[in-house]
């Protein structure tokens, strides 16, 4: 599967939004928010902790996420701040355990993902 945007921030927006149409989700919902941050010695591995947290919240929450406010800084390891919102579902049900990402590239038009869903 493959991904595109502008900036880090709309590659990993757009990877988000391709694993919640995997996911299907049943029953009443009630909205959450929350905060966390995800590490990586480089951005491809920031953005596949940052996958695999979203699928852990879809295991341990039944939760989906609508909306990304995304901070990427660029220390010594790579870092991105999420402030998300979204819903927690009776059920969801989903078939794949994690994700990975096979590379990501940088152009002139911007960035392109290419993942699997595993």
């Amino acid at each position: 599967m493959e991904v595109e945007g502008k900036t880090i921030r709309d590659v990993a927006k757009n990877l988000i939004k391709e694993i919640n149409d995997k996911v299907n989700t049943f029953g009443e919902y009630e909205n959450f928010s929350t905060k966390f941050e995800v590490k990586g010695k480089d951005i491809r591995e920031a953005l596949e902790d940052l996958a695999n947290k979203i699928v852990s919240y879809f295991e341990k929450k039944n939760a989906i996420f609508e909306e990304l406010e995304i901070e990427v800084v660029p220390l010594k390891k790579w870092v991105l701040r999420i402030v998300a919102k979204g819903k927690v579902f009776e059920d969801v049900k989903k078939d794949f355990r994690e994700v990975k990402i096979s590379r990501l590239e940088e152009s002139e038009s911007g960035w392109k993902l290419e993942f699997s869903l595993n």
